[in-house]
């Protein structure tokens, strides 16, 4: 015999995505934040979302390249979110859409042949089955395991929120991922159930920015990149590393935060190579790797005066072994 829950709880999931998978442009990710609806409407999360509508602050990852007042204002963002992280879950796929790509050709299906003679307004209107795959199977994977397990007690209803794009609006995401949801919280019985799924623009939500900038960091450090530090604005600039350099330093100093720091290491991060079952990663392992690279930076001895004297000595046998090359 079924029994009611006991309670019902309204939550807002938020979505965006990051990286084309192409050239330097690896890895890509797509992101869903889960934070609880008496949490999002809290005077501070109120605030920042109104900064935005206002255009008082603009939040994006990519733009970032060291400009004072993007950086405080990311700084800001992330300190006000971690203050209530601990009630907020992230769900997170790495995808590799290559394999997916060459066995979708084998179908000779017209979407799958890039080369075809079509003119511009034809091939807009194709349908790609595999970008309807990945735009729709992997959303909704992540929107499932926000949602499930909360236990019999507890009903879920909640609200989606992706940042408005073409090509989501061109496979109808917004209804697809309504229905697939719902269709399966029915025949799963699970405890959920979508209320709103719409795309909203850039600049409206909070909760979207939030997972651009989560997902430019998690970006950041899965790709772990050496930098070099101590060199100066211009030398970074002839060496094409001033936006890693900055992006880097900013990610450091956002780290030493133990809540949000604490936050990532929680995150639910999976990898999927077009093969049947999504893996299941420790994030913590990339984070510890990053942080281990940068290891000079997180530990606090050296930053009296001891380390200090510690560090420039090494910067001193670093240069002498440059000059013996």
């Amino acid at each position: 015999m079924f029994t009611p829950p006991l309670q019902t709880q309204y939550m807002n999931i938020f979505f965006d995505e990051s990286g084309q998978g192409s050239g330097n442009d690896k890895p890509s990710t797509m992101g869903g934040l889960l934070i609880p609806d008496i949490v999002y409407t809290s005077p501070e999360l109120v605030e920042l979302t109104n900064a935005l509508r206002t255009g008082e602050i603009k939040l994006h990852w990519t733009d970032y390249t060291g400009d004072s007042k993007q950086r405080k204002n990311i700084e800001n963002a992330i300190k006000v979110f971690s203050k209530y992280a601990r009630y907020s879950k992230m769900n997170v796929i790495n995808y590799n859409r290559s394999t997916l790509d060459s066995r979708y050709k084998l179908s000779e299906d017209q979407g799958s042949q890039s080369k075809k003679e079509l003119s511009k307004r034809e091939k807009s209107k194709l349908i790609n089955y595999a970008t309807l795959m990945i735009y729709t199977k992997i959303p909704e994977r992540i929107f499932y395991g926000l949602l499930r397990h909360y236990g019999k007690d507890v009903y879920i209803k909640t609200n989606i929120f992706i940042e408005k794009e073409g090509k989501y609006e061109k496979y109808n995401l917004e209804q697809r991922l309504m229905e697939n949801l719902n269709t399966q919280s029915l025949y799963r019985a699970e405890q959920f159930w979508v209320e709103k799924c719409e795309m909203v623009s850039k600049g409206v939500e909070i909760g979207v920015e939030l997972v651009d900038l989560l997902l430019g960091i998690i970006r950041l450090i899965i790709n772990n990149k050496k930098i070099p530090f101590g060199l100066s604005l211009e030398e970074y600039s002839k060496k094409k590393l001033k936006g890693s350099y900055m992006k880097t330093s900013l990610v450091i100093d956002l780290l030493k935060n133990n809540e949000f720091n604490n936050f990532l290491r929680n995150i639910k991060y999976f990898e999927w190579d077009s093969q049947k079952e999504l893996n299941l990663v420790a994030f913590r392992d990339y984070l510890d790797l990053f942080m281990a690279t940068n290891f000079e930076h997180f530990n606090p001895s050296l930053f009296n005066e001891e380390g200090k004297k510690l560090n420039q000595n090494r910067k001193n046998l670093r240069k002498r072994a440059r000059i013996w090359r």
